[in-house]
């Protein structure tokens, strides 16, 4: 059982209440985080981008770090972590994005690898003239799909003269070529975001969505979406996670985030993903809690979050999780001194029971 950051590179991370802490990004911010999840153990980190907030009082992600900027800068600052940034790929030429990703890969020593973003909020792109029409929330994969081949393919080879709906290349260049393995990562949840997950992706990060039975349904779909292309990948479930030193401490905590969620912001988030009738991430958004953005939540005290992880760990095809914190040093370090050497599946990895 792997444990990952999700990484609050955009204003207040993944909370949108008044009660949450408030604050923006800052490189400071981020190297403090990333140094408490190597100190616990962590296997990664990876940055949202988004380029658009949703307002309201809070701001919630008005302001945000560039992603890729962001971990070039963290990844001398590391050791051991894996890095992942995001690329909204309408807003980049996949062999820009390929050369920016084969330099960070020199930069980490092979630590690096790039969450491909398809894009579900309209405005976002509109504002920069970049949106192509409402027919690409259902042909973003076709368009993912050319965009990840010609990656791979100057990545592998150093040229591309690929050519297909949405890209035509012509004796494009890349050297020098990565010395290590460039991962790409999704967390498509649609029909169509699983089978492009299947043909190209190393890891898939899932919502937690419906308990155990829900993200055991979710594994099941991406490690057959793999078997199926030949492959095998891994999968992370995302949670939103509050270790306090008793139960009914932890239940307090979400619920004060709760009853002061900020309603302007989570309509507006609410009302882009709406509008995306062929996504099954953006129904998720809808139709789930707005306050932890459609992220299910572990809460509890040490125990009881070590036997939740434990029980996560059973699913098969599950690696780990990728974790949201409102005070994400904080969280991170009770995570890896509190919880992780309480946990079964970790002590069965390290018999001293200590972060693996």
């Amino acid at each position: 059982m792997d444990f990952g950051i999700f990484m609050p590179s955009a204003r207040n991370g993944y909370i949108v209440s008044e009660a949450a802490p408030q604050y923006s990004p800052s490189y400071r911010l981020m190297n403090e985080i990333t140094d408490a999840g190597e100190e616990n153990g962590f296997k990664f980190a990876l940055s949202l981008v988004t380029l658009r907030g949703f307002g309201g009082p809070t701001r919630t992600w008005d302001d945000a770090l560039e992603s890729f900027t962001l971990m070039s800068a963290l990844a001398p600052a590391t050791e051991n972590m894996r890095l992942y940034a995001s690329v909204a790929q309408l807003t980049q030429h996949p062999a820009v994005i390929a050369r920016m990703a084969m330099t960070i890969d020199d930069i980490s020593g092979g630590r690096f690898g790039v969450n491909m973003v398809t894009g579900w909020q309209r405005t976002e792109f509109a504002a920069m003239g970049l949106w192509p029409g409402d027919e690409y929330y259902s042909t973003r994969y076709d368009y993912c799909r050319e965009y990840v081949t010609i990656m791979k393919e100057l990545w592998r080879d150093g040229v591309s003269s690929f050519k297909g709906r949405y890209f035509q290349l012509e004796d494009c260049r890349l050297g020098p070529l990565p010395e290590h393995h460039i991962e790409i990562v999704s967390a498509g949840l649609s029909d169509k975001g699983v089978e492009f997950i299947g043909e190209h992706a190393d890891y898939s990060f899932r919502l937690g969505e419906g308990g155990l039975d829900g993200i055991a349904a979710n594994t099941r779909k991406v490690v057959e979406a793999g078997r199926r292309n030949g492959r095998e990948v891994g999968t992370h479930a995302a949670y939103y996670v509050f270790v306090e030193d008793t139960d009914e401490e932890a239940r307090r905590t979400v619920e004060r985030y709760r009853d002061a969620a900020d309603t302007v912001a989570i309509r507006t988030m609410q009302g882009e993903a709406g509008a995306d009738t062929a996504g099954t991430t953006a129904k998720a958004i809808v139709d789930r809690d707005g306050t932890f953005m459609s992220t299910d939540v572990i809460a509890g005290s040490p125990e009881t979050v070590a036997a939740y992880f434990d029980r996560l760990a059973e699913i098969e095809g599950l690696d780990g999780v990728m974790l949201c914190f409102d005070d994400y040093v904080r969280g991170i370090n009770r995570i890896g001194k509190e919880v992780a050497p309480l946990m079964k599946s970790r002590a069965a990895a390290d018999p001293a029971g200590t972060p693996a």
